[in-house]
């Protein structure tokens, strides 16, 4: 005896949920069967497409509500159905015989009255207008659509349990990211007095050399060398920048931590992180906050991959 499937767990409410995803159901039964497919991939807002047999068009509507009220929100969706009821013709088409007769019988007479002699068949009259149509559908389309609709929420429990295991690798993933931003930052926050001292040091040599060059004995008054090296020292001073990218790990675990749709508020959370990396790099004119600021970049860059698959 077969073992039966395992229905997939229903997926936590808030959840993070990758907007890739893959869920497919076929059932039958005395009614026929039916087949429904879902899969999705990444994409900035909800582009959806439906493929339904022609008969059953109406549904598409549905189905479009029914995906709403499921929490699909983004990403680009194909919904695929199949259905086929029990007793119906595979593709529900008919030849109209009425059609053929009355095209075979002015055909005959035209021929006689003109003198034209030549065989008629009725493969030749099959491709005339009206010889073949669409049967006309008997089918209750309300029962039809209960079991389509029961279909596709199995379809879209299988889709939602797929999408959900893969939005939590990736937050996983985001917060290891993350953690290793903060290491970066707080190494920021240690060394960037130092390289400040260094900076307030080459600067005092810089003007020295200056005024040797220009051949002037005299020092350089004291006050004023003390303004210069203060609005240096405002120039490199990446205290604000630190604070903001505080800030920005802090909203970006929060936003982590609700869950539901995340997806772009974390991904302008990491543009504004790395606006901030990008102003200490400008800033501190430092080589080994340059060389931090680079491994900083590139963590950006790998968290900006991860969140742009967030819903």
């Amino acid at each position: 005896m077969p073992k039966a499937s395992k229905s997939p767990e229903k997926p936590v409410a808030n959840a993070v949920r990758s907007m890739t995803g893959f869920g497919r159901v076929e059932r039958s039964d005395a009614d026929g069967r039916v087949c429904a497919e879902i899969r999705s991939v990444n994409g900035r807002f909800l582009k959806l497409s439906v493929k339904l047999p022609p008969r059953l068009g109406a549904f598409e509507d549905k189905i479009k509500t029914l995906l709403a009220e499921r929490g699909v929100r983004r990403g680009s969706v194909d919904v695929m159905l199949f259905v086929e009821t029990a007793g119906a013709s595979e593709n529900g088409y008919e030849i109209n015989a009425a059609a053929v007769k009355a095209y075979a019988k002015q055909a005959k007479a035209v021929g006689k009255a003109l003198g034209i002699k030549g065989g008629l068949t009725l493969q030749s009259l099959l491709g005339l207008p009206g010889v073949v149509g669409r049967a006309e559908s008997t089918e209750d389309l309300d029962a039809a659509w209960a079991r389509c609709e029961k279909a596709l929420n199995e379809a879209l429990d299988r889709f939602d349990e797929m999408r959900v295991k893969e939005g939590a690798a990736l937050v996983q993933d985001v917060r290891a990211r993350l953690n290793e931003m903060r290491a970066h930052r707080d190494a920021l926050a240690v060394s960037a007095p130092e390289a400040l001292n260094r900076n307030v040091v080459k600067f005092k040599e810089r003007v020295e050399k200056l005024l040797q060059k220009a051949g002037i004995d005299q020092p350089l008054d004291k006050e004023i060398l003390e303004r210069e090296i203060v609005l240096a020292s405002d120039r490199m001073d990446i205290s604000e920048e630190l604070a903001r990218l505080d800030s920005h790990f802090a909203q970006m675990d929060a936003a982590l931590a609700d869950g539901a749709e995340v997806g772009k508020k974390l991904d302008f959370l990491t543009q504004e992180l790395f606006r901030e990396t990008n102003t200490v790099g400008s800033k501190a004119n430092d080589q080994s906050i340059t060389h931090r600021v680079v491994d900083m970049k590139n963590l950006i860059e790998k968290i900006r991959e991860q969140v742009q698959n967030l819903e």
